[in-house]
Order: C-alpha cells, then structure tokens, then sequence
C-alpha cells in the first residue's frame, strides 16, 4: 500500500519543512531536536519518527511535525518489523491528540480512512511467518490503538467485526480466532466485541471449522493452530 496522493498534496504546500523541532511537552535535550531535524528526509530512522510523533509528548509542535507525516504513514505501510509498528501506535495517539488541527487540514477523517485501508491490506490474508502470523503486529496494534484512544470511539471494534464477523473463509475465521487470542493473552483488552465473542458459540464453531477445514494437511499449521485453539478452549 503506497501513501495516497491526496494527503501529501494537502500537507505539503501548506506546511513546508520546519527549521526546529519545538518540543512543547520539554521531552527531549536540545541536542537530540538538532540531530534530528539536521537529518535529510531519507535519512529519519523509525526512532526519530516514533520522536517527532510521540503520543502526547511530540518532539514537534503540530506545524512542525505535520510535515514529516507522509514519511511515517510510508513507513507503517512497509515494514512490520518493531520500530515500524510503534511508530504505528504513536502515529494513531499523535492523530487522536491532534484532531482539531488535523479536521482544519481536512486530512482527520482522511487518515482514519487510511488507517481502514491499511488494516483491510494488513489482513487479506493470513500466512505464517516464523510462529507468528505475517503483518500481525501492526494489525493488533491498530486495532488496540483506534479502540483506547477516546476520540476514536471504539473504530477497532469496527473494523473486527467489519473484515472478521462473519467468519466467511479460513482468512477471516484465522483473524477472527488470533484476535480473541490476543485478548485472552492479556491484550485488546478495550475491544467490547472481543470481549463479548465467547458468547457467541455458533460463531466461533464456524471459525473453528473453516481453520480445521484448511490446516489438516499442513503440519506447520496444525502446530501453530493446536496451541492457539487450545489457549482459547476451542475444539
């Protein structure tokens, strides 16, 4: 998935690249504002991002770090790897703290929008890599972020049931089942769907037949899914 072109040409004429970093919350040393800003676009590591957009205490004032959010939002869209994925969850309480100045820009709701298409992207499919599922860390992150975030008014909750309620094929059902894992695992604890999903036995036996159905003659899957139903008492 690429950045669309309608929020970089929203950002970029407006907001130029800034000179300083301002450091509104008094988070970081004036060294480490320099080294960042004196870097070259193509230069910014993922940590200096996860800088510029921390959360409530960003390195730059809304103006100053508006600019280098193409940059992030094409790093979220790349890499799965840890820096890309907490500079996924900042980037989301960075837009929940920012929403006024955002909805002034057009570009709120556009990039809710955005992070919609990259969870969808995220999830169509469901393929192992390593003993992990590929692509899971960012889409459990941006899951947990849109429903803890109190401006976003549970959008993560949404999106599950959205791509995942009705258990229609092994991708979704595998998602669906991760998902209540996770929870049960001691995260997405703010998702009131997951939380209500043991209740609905009919749901989770379809899940669990369509992952049965798919898996019987992959050894590396039986593997990963025996220990993942079994956690989750299904089966």
């Amino acid at each position: 998935m690429k950045v669309p072109d309608d929020i970089i040409l929203t950002i970029r004429p407006k907001h130029p690249r800034p000179v300083k970093l301002s450091d509104p919350g008094s988070d970081f040393s004036p060294e480490e504002l320099e080294a960042i800003i004196r870097k070259r676009d193509a230069d910014l590591t993922d940590t200096d991002l996860i800088c510029i957009f921390q959360g409530v205490l960003p390195a730059g004032k809304y103006d100053e770090a508006v600019y280098f959010l193409p940059l992030a939002l094409e790093r979220i869209c790349g890499s799965d790897d840890d820096g890309a994925t907490t500079l996924c969850e900042n980037l989301l309480r960075w837009v929940g703290e920012q929403k006024s100045s955002l909805e002034a820009d057009a570009l709120h709701d556009r990039l809710l929008t955005f992070f919609d298409d990259l969870f969808a992207e995220l999830v169509s499919e469901f393929t192992l890599d390593g003993d992990y599922p590929k692509n899971g860390d960012r889409a459990t992150t941006i899951v947990e972020a849109l429903n803890s975030v109190p401006g976003f008014d549970k959008r993560g909750d949404r999106l599950l049931q959205t791509h995942f309620g009705g258990a229609k094929n092994y991708e979704q059902s595998a998602w669906l089942i991760y998902f209540w894992a996770d929870r049960l695992w001691g995260r997405q604890r703010n998702s009131g769907y997951l939380q209500t999903l043991a209740d609905d036995q009919a749901l989770l036996q379809k899940a669990y037949d369509a992952i049965i159905a798919e898996v019987t003659e992959n050894e590396k899957l039986l593997t990963f899914w025996d220990r993942i139903l079994t956690s989750c008492g299904i089966g």
